[in-house]
C-alpha cells in the first residue's frame, strides 16, 4: 500500500504509542479525580498545584504503561488499559465507585443480575467511545519496533521522563503534597486506572500472604525463663510510653535551644538517650518493630503479626499487660492477647479528658486516669503498661496541646504547612511537646505514688520523628533508604526507683532494638535471642 494511499499505516514508534495511550488515559479516565482536586485546592489559590497532579498523574500513568508492555503484549496490554479506563472511569464518574480492595471483593461477588442493573446507554456510548474506538485504532496502527539495544535504550528514556515528571512536581510543591498524601488519602482513590491496578495487586498480594501464612505463631523466645518472681522480691509496675512523631533535635538535654521538657529536667534519675534511631519513618511499621525479636534488620513488617513479640512472652510468663492508645491502634502488637487487656482512649467512651480543647480531641494524660483500679486489681503482680499517645501527631500540631502550653508564639494553624511561616510551625510543634514533657513527668509522678509497694520505671521512646520543611520535606514516612535523620532520630528517657536499673551511657548509638531485651530485664527475663543486643539499661 503506497505512502499516498489513505489506508496506508505510518510506523509508529512503540514508547511513542505508549506515551500517547498514557495521556489519553491520564485526560479521560480521570475526570472525578480533577473535580476532587479542584474543590479540595481551589484553582485560583493553587494553579500550580493542580497542574502539577496533571503532571504527576501522567508520570505515574507513563511508568505503569512502560511497565507492562513489552513487544509480544504490547498491543493487548494497551487495549486492556484502555477498556479498563473506560469502564472505571464511567462507574467512578456516574456513581462515586472507587476501586479499593473492598470494592473489588464485592465486585467479584456480584451476580448477573445485579450487573445488569448497572448497564445502561450511556455506559455503552462511555465504553465504545473511550474504550473500544481507541482500541481499534491502537490495534490498526502499526508499530516499528526498535532493534533490542535501542529499544532497552529508548526504554530507560521512556522511564527517565515518566520518573522526571512524576518527582519534580512532587519536589517543587513538596507541602501541598505532604497534605496530599496524609489528610486528603481519598482522592488518590479517584485515579483510573491507576487505583484499580494497584488494588487488583494489592488484592492478590492478601490472597497470597493468606495462603502462605505461617498457621501457627512463630516463636523467638521459648528459653524464655523469669530468674526472680514477684514471690521473691518487690513485684515490678513498669509504663512504657510510646511516643509520637517527636524529633531527637528538639529535645533541650540534647543540646535544643528551646526547654521543651522543663519538667523532666527537674526531674532526679532521669536518663536521656541522645543517639537513638528508629526502625522506621511510620507508626505502621515502628510500632510493631518496636517490641520484635528480629530486630531491624531482619524485621518484615507484613509478617510482625505471626511473630511472637516481647509483650507475648511477658504476658506468658505471668507478667500483666496492659495498653492503652490514643493513637490509631497497637498496630497488631497485642493481637495475640486478650481484648480485654486492650483499650481504646481515642474518644470519650474511656477517655475523661476530651473536651479540654476547641478540638475536642481526647489527651494523653486521660490515659492515666483509673491506673490505680488496674494497679489495685493486679496487686502484687508484676505488671507493664503502654501508654501510646498521640503526642505530636501532624500536620494539626496546634491540636496536640491545651492553652496552657501554648509558650510559643505565633503558632501555625492550618495542615498546609508551607503555606505557615516557617517558625509558626516550629512553635506548633514545639508547644506539642510541652504537652509530651507534662504526660511523662504525670506518669512518674503515678508511679511515685505506688513505690513504696512496687519498684516502678518508666520508659518513653518517639516510634519516629518528623521533618519539619528541611529541604522542603514536611512529616514523616519516607523509605529508610533515604529518609532525612529527622525522621529516624528520636528522643528517649529512662527513668526508676530501683537502683539495680542502671541505664546505658547517654550518648550509646542505639535503635528501636534496645526495647525488647530493656523491657525483659525490667522483669528479670532472660531470653536467648536478645542476649547479645544493648538494652536502655545494664
Amino acid at each position: 500500500m503506497t505512502q499516498h494511499s489513505p489506508w496506508y499505516r505510518r510506523p509508529v514508534n512503540p514508547y511513542l504509542l505508549m506515551s500517547v495511550v498514557a495521556l489519553f488515559l491520564s485526560a479521560t479516565a480521570n475526570l472525578t479525580f480533577f473535580d476532587k482536586i479542584t474543590n479540595t485546592y481551589p484553582m485560583a489559590q493553587n494553579a500550580g498545584f493542580v497542574i502539577s497532579t496533571a503532571l504527576v498523574l501522567f508520570g505515574a500513568m507513563l511508568l505503569i504503561t512502560v511497565l507492562l508492555s513489552y513487544r509480544y503484549v504490547l498491543k493487548p496490554v494497551l487495549i486492556l488499559l484502555l477498556i479498563m479506563g473506560a469502564v472505571t472511569s464511567y462507574f467512578t464518574d456516574t456513581y462515586g465507585t472507587v476501586y479499593d480492595t473492598t470494592m473489588l471483593q464485592n465486585a467479584l461477588q456480584t451476580d448477573q443480575a445485579e450487573s445488569k442493573d448497572l448497564m445502561n446507554m450511556a455506559f455503552f456510548v462511555r465504553i465504545i467511545g473511550l474504550g473500544v474506538l481507541p482500541s481499534i485504532l491502537v490495534a490498526w496502527v502499526k508499530v516499528d519496533y526498535p532493534t533490542l539495544g535501542k529499544s532497552l535504550i529508548q526504554r530507560a528514556m521512556t522511564w527517565g521522563v515518566a520518573v522526571v515528571m512524576a518527582l519534580v512536581p512532587i519536589l517543587a510543591f513538596s507541602s501541598h503534597y505532604a497534605s496530599f498524601f496524609r489528610e486528603h488519602k481519598p482522592l488518590r482513590s479517584y485515579v483510573n486506572p491507576v487505583m484499580p491496578i494497584y488494588s487488583v495487586g494489592k488484592l492478590a498480594s492478601i490472597e497470597y500472604k493468606k495462603a502462605t501464612a505461617p498457621k501457627d505463631t512463630i516463636y523467638h523466645a521459648k528459653d524464655a525463663v523469669q530468674t526472680t518472681t514477684p514471690a521473691e522480691r518487690k513485684p515490678r509496675l513498669v509504663v512504657f510510653v510510646v511516643g509520637e512523631t517527636a524529633r531527637a533535635d528538639h529535645v533541650q538535654f540534647n543540646g535544643y535551644s528551646r526547654e521543651t521538657f522543663p519538667q523532666l529536667a527537674k526531674i532526679d534519675n532521669l536518663a536521656n538517650f541522645s543517639q537513638v534511631t528508629s526502625c522506621g519513618t511510620s507508626t505502621a511499621y515502628s510500632v510493631p518493630c518496636m517490641f520484635s525479636y528480629l530486630g531491624q534488620d531482619d524485621y518484615d513488617v507484613d509478617t510482625a503479626k505471626y511473630q511472637e513479640n516481647v509483650l507475648d512472652t511477658l504476658d506468658r510468663l505471668g507478667v500483666g499487660i496492659l495498653w492503652r492508645d490514643n493513637n490509631s491502634d497497637s498496630k497488631g502488637v497485642m493481637d495475640k492477647l486478650p481484648a480485654s487487656q486492650y483499650f481504646d482512649y481515642k474518644s470519650a467512651t474511656n477517655n475523661t479528658i476530651c473536651n479540654t480543647n476547641p478540638y475536642n480531641e481526647c489527651r494523653d494524660v486521660g490515659m492515666l486516669v483509673g491506673l490505680d483500679d488496674y494497679v489495685s486489681t493486679n496487686q502484687g503482680k508484676d505488671m507493664l503498661i503502654m501508654l501510646h499517645q498521640m503526642g505530636n501527631h501532624g500536620p494539626a500540631y496546634f491540636k496536640r496541646y491545651d492553652e496552657q502550653f501554648a509558650k510559643y508564639t505565633p503558632v501555625c494553624e492550618g495542615n498546609e504547612l508551607a503555606k505557615c511561616e516557617h517558625q509558626s510551625l516550629i512553635n506548633a510543634y514545639d508547644n506539642a511537646l510541652l504537652a509530651t514533657d507534662d504526660f511523662i513527668a504525670k506518669s512518674i509522678d503515678w508511679l511515685k505514688t505506688h513505690q513504696a509497694n512496687y519498684d516502678v520505671a518508666m520508659l518513653y521512646v518517639s516510634d519516629h520523628g518528623e521533618s519539619l520543611g528541611e529541604n522542603g520535606v514536611y512529616l514523616h514516612g519516607m523509605p529508610n533508604a533515604f529518609a532525612p535523620k529527622e525522621q529516624r532520630a528520636v528522643p528517649a528517657f529512662f527513668w526508676s526507683n530501683n537502683p539495680s536499673f542502671t541505664p546505658t551511657a547517654s550518648d550509646t548509638v542505639l535503635t528501636h532494638d534496645a526495647i525488647t531485651p530493656t523491657l525483659l530485664k525490667l522483669f528479670d527475663v532472660t531470653a536467648d535471642k536478645v542476649k547479645d543486643r544493648t538494652a536502655f539499661i545494664r
